[in-house]
């Protein structure tokens, strides 16, 4: 027994290394195994994140603003934290008119007190300026902290350029522009065209529209462009390339002979443009370009700015006043729009010999047939001031320069047309205010100074009035000094 309890252990002993030895593989695989296990759900994981962000995004693309969002936070809860799912629910939630709770969302990513995800800044921005009531300054600073966390991206760079646009900051919008590319983006190469012409670079401007309208001209053969936009493009394209009867032709030929509202304003501004055109040439004909805003006018009455560019050349005109008249009332007898500019004109010609009621029946006219027009408002307010003592009526004017002034609160114009009312309705100290204001960017300086003088001397402030008289006679020394050494 005791021997073959001996032989039993010496057995054991011999086999325990290589029992040993032969577990050590079964032990790495066991390892290997389970960090298989682990890294495949890591792997399906990450799948899953990305199947649900493109489900989320896919949905927002088509506008399933609801889906869209239920996706972002289960992509938020599936996942960690991330700033791509907080911009698509933001997103969503503004496309579902909760623009406040996408602002209070975005903040989390992107606050107001420093830099944080550019994309985030970029919509806030988007969203502050899209308002009812546009917050442009906290727009403007969202679009600073954009550049400032990502000064490359494209998204923060288009929109601080379209911002500058608006400001007509042209030297910003091709610094913004410079960064960027272009090639496949012709809306941002009219831009760059436009931010040319107007920074006095006409070579380059000409360059750049080319170039649009060759992509343009591409993209309307794609099924998927939106028509309208690019056929609008081309036109104005081919007009920044002095183009402009292709570009006349370019639009009527496709109308078909019943223009838009659109297209008859896209067609006003390219004979606007047109005109100013020549004008600007040493050669140029008065008549050649009055020709050019009569035709303008006649495919686009409704055009304002053009109306006023044709009523300023013909004051410029030599011809008799009589004339000149018959010539206006032709052009502008056509009703709606056009016919409040021929009241406009009207009363100006009046107001200019003196027949005050006349010109402010005119004004009155013009300004019931198109309420808002802050000329026509500026001037029925003024003639209101001249020759009514009626209190009702001079409120009435009040409140009409009031509500231009809110709009331009530095306007020397309606700041000298509040004083008149002002003074009209004994409120001195409030005249004086405004004349004030408007003297040093006023048209004419003299009688700013003369009514200066007048109102101080009614409030009893001798020394001011006396001022105000030296100063208008200094100024009435320089007019006349110049006009001699015009002659």
């Amino acid at each position: 027994m005791q021997e073959t309890r001996y032989r039993l252990t010496a057995m054991l002993e011999e086999r325990r290394p290589v029992d040993g030895l032969l577990g050590l593989p079964a032990f790495f695989t066991l390892i290997l195994l389970a960090f298989m296990v682990l890294n495949s759900r890591e792997d399906f994981s990450r799948e899953n994140l990305i199947r649900l962000e493109r489900e989320a995004q896919s949905h927002l693309d088509q506008g399933h603003f609801v889906e869209a969002r239920l996706a972002a936070m289960r992509l938020m809860q599936d996942g960690e934290s991330n700033s791509r799912a907080i911009l698509i629910e933001a997103k969503a939630l503004r496309g579902m008119g909760r623009e406040s709770d996408a602002l209070r969302l975005l903040a989390r990513i992107a606050p107001n007190d420093g830099p944080g995800y550019a994309p985030a800044h970029v919509i806030q921005a988007t969203i502050l300026m899209a308002q009812k009531t546009p917050d442009v300054q906290a727009a403007y600073d969202h679009i600073h902290k954009a550049l400032l966390s990502d000064p490359a991206s494209q998204d923060a760079q288009e929109l601080a350029a379209r911002f500058a646009a608006g400001q007509r900051r042209w030297p910003t919008v091709l610094a913004h522009l410079d960064k960027m590319e272009l090639k496949k983006r012709p809306d941002l190469l009219l831009m760059k065209a436009t931010a040319l012409q107007f920074s006095g670079q006409e070579e380059a401007a000409v360059e750049f529209a080319h170039e649009a309208e060759n992509a343009l001209r591409n993209m309307s053969k794609s099924a998927t462009a939106n028509g309208s936009e690019v056929r609008f493009s081309i036109a104005v394209s081919l007009s920044l390339q002095r183009k402009f009867g292709e570009a006349v032709e370019w639009i009527i030929g496709s109308t078909h002979g019943n223009p838009t509202r659109e297209e008859r304003q896209l067609v006003g501004g390219i004979y606007l443009s047109w005109s100013r055109h020549l004008k600007q040439q040493i050669s140029s004909n008065r008549m050649e370009v009055l020709k050019l805003l009569e035709q303008g006018i006649q495919i686009s009455p409704e055009s304002q700015d053009l109306i006023m560019a044709f009523l300023g050349d013909c004051e410029e005109l030599t011809s008799d006043p009589a004339d000149r008249q018959k010539y206006v009332e032709r052009i502008l007898s056509n009703g709606g729009i056009s016919t409040s500019f021929l009241h406009y004109y009207l009363g100006v010609m009046d107001w200019k010999q003196g027949n005050r009621e006349s010109a402010k029946s005119h004004f009155e006219l013009a300004s019931s047939l198109n309420p808002g027009f802050k000329v026509i408002g500026n001037n029925l307010a003024m003639a209101i001031a001249s020759v009514s003592t009626d209190r009702v009526e001079l409120e009435k004017a009040l409140a009409m320069i009031n509500e231009l002034l809110e709009q331009e609160p530095e306007n020397p114009f309606f700041l000298d047309t509040r004083g008149h009312v002002y003074a009209k309705l004994g409120r001195y100290k409030e005249a004086v205010g405004d004349f004030e204001r408007s003297l040093p960017n006023a048209r004419d300086k003299t009688a700013c100074h003369v009514k200066l003088a007048d109102l101080y001397e009614q409030l009893g402030m001798k020394d001011m009035a006396s001022k105000h008289r030296s100063e208008s006679l200094v100024h009435t020394a320089d007019a006349t000094g110049a006009t001699s050494a015009a002659r």
